[in-house]
């Protein structure tokens, strides 16, 4: 980094300037209230000798002024072309990651950048080509959360040249600006001069005008997805996934069920979503089937409960067991409380994390309070002296069957799964309980089998219950 002049600390704005018409502008017309400035300029090299003189231009200009300088020179990389969307694309990185650095160093508040009306126009004319949302027809940010203002955006770029030839104040003019291989260019030296001859001189006020809309549209739409977010969109489990429902979500205008996707992605799972994953997103939220699912990139998903939507990352996979030997993982040999680790992924029970625990009782219960647990939800109760002991846990898997509480005949698990709406994903790989001779009595959370029934002849209650 090259320093020209004093750069204290201290510094409350940064300007950013190329050494074009539009960044002298900026610096020249905020000379009365110059103090604590400093001076950001980037020489990338890519166009050799003019780029060293625009780098000397800012220099001399600093030192005219008597504001401190600090430049960045980025080496050459062999075989990397100066042109293209892939340089244009590096060189802003490199702009925006040199700018903020100082920021931190030298304590500014603001960055100021050169972005003019002219600008604006332009952005919002790629937008519109490229099928951005609302979003993106919104164009450049006036000012953004960290820092970053663009005072000029309202200014066109014919009147600030106008002012500087009025007072003579040089400026650079940097030739690749002309080269109409790059989109931003073809945009403004081809297609906005048609739109002219077409529409007149005030189509380019139309446009800007067209970008404010959409960014009041905007700022509407990110209030209102807020304010449904805040009553609707929850965490759950240790993952902390996002969840939200899914029938008043689809009650919402779409405008604002794909701002309030945008922003679980951006502020859940770090992704920058473009307008079709959005609508992917949308209609899968809204009509999926409840085993639906969608790979969102960055290892980040989206799956569809039948009530509920859940967004996380995709670590939380687990292979569901379809067959083989049915691994006992925990005997239970008398009362007492049971932790059952490994046998489940922590999707099957998020409430209680990636271990279960099940306590079992001996106890007499009147029959009013052992009714409860027929359900087999949270609790099940049974005959103690009608049990085939010992009971053990293994993992739910593909093909069992039971006889549900209150049934005489066996059923597929999997057909009480579809029942009971437990999504495609979290059936198989949760525990069961089982007796000595390998029958399901309890699929916690699920399901009571009807062996061991509790009546008035009972006289040694065991109840297992979710602890």
């Amino acid at each position: 980094m090259k320093r020209c002049g004093k750069a204290g600390f201290g510094a409350n704005r940064i300007f950013a300037v190329s050494g074009g018409a539009d960044s002298v502008y900026l610096l020249h017309r905020s000379e009365s209230s110059r103090g604590g400035t400093i001076v950001a300029h980037v020489n990338h090299g890519a166009r050799g000798r003019d780029s060293d003189e625009d780098m000397s231009f800012v220099e001399k200009m600093g030192e005219d002024l008597g504001v401190p300088v600090l430049v960045k020179r980025v080496p050459k990389r062999k075989g990397y072309s100066p042109r293209g969307p892939a340089f244009e694309e590096r060189a802003r990185n490199i702009r925006y990651a040199f700018l903020r650095e100082l920021q931190s160093e030298r304590g500014a508040g603001k960055i100021l950048l050169a972005h003019t009306a002219d600008d604006q126009v332009e952005t919002v004319l790629m937008r519109v080509l490229e099928g951005a949302g609302i979003t993106g027809l919104k164009g450049i940010p006036r000012r953004t959360d960290d820092g970053i203002e663009r005072p000029l955006l309202d200014t066109w770029r014919e009147d600030i040249v106008a002012y500087l030839r009025r007072r003579k104040i040089p400026y650079r003019v940097d030739r690749s600006n002309f080269d109409t291989r790059f989109e931003r260019n073809w945009i403004r030296h081809e297609l906005i001069p048609i739109l002219e001859k077409r529409y007149g001189k005030s189509v380019k006020k139309r446009i800007f005008d067209l970008g404010e809309r959409f960014r009041e549209i905007d700022e509407f739409l990110e209030a209102s997805a807020r304010r449904w977010m805040r009553r609707n969109v929850r965490t759950e489990g240790v993952a902390g996934r996002a969840m939200l429902p899914r029938k008043p979500f689809a009650k919402l205008p779409g405008a604002v069920r794909k701002k309030v996707l945008q922003r679980i992605c951006f502020e859940r799972l770090g992704i920058t979503p473009n307008g079709r994953l959005l609508e992917s997103m949308d209609r899968l939220v809204v009509s999926g089937g409840p085993s639906s699912r969608l790979n969102l990139g960055k290892g980040a998903t989206l799956r569809c409960r039948y009530d509920l939507a859940l967004f996380g990352m995709d670590d939380e996979t687990t292979p569901a067991p379809t067959g083989g030997k049915k691994k006992t993982v925990t005997l239970m040999e008398g009362p007492g409380l049971y932790e059952v680790g490994g046998v489940t992924p922590a999707r099957a029970a998020p409430e209680t994390g990636s271990s279960i625990f099940i306590s079992w009782e001996e106890r007499k219960n009147s029959p009013a309070a052992l009714k409860r647990f027929g359900k087999g939800e949270r609790s099940a109760a049974f005959d103690g002296d009608a049990l085939s002991t010992p009971l053990s846990i293994r993992p739910l898997i593909q093909g069992d069957r039971v006889r549900p509480f209150g049934q005489d005949g066996e059923r597929k698990v999997k057909e009480i799964l579809i029942d009971r709406k437990v999504p495609r994903d979290e059936r198989w790989g949760r525990p069961v309980v089982c007796d000595a001779g390998g029958r399901i009595l309890w699929i916690p959370g699920v399901v009571r089998s009807n062996h061991a029934l509790v009546t008035s002849r009972t006289k040694r209650t065991i109840s297992l219950r979710l602890a």
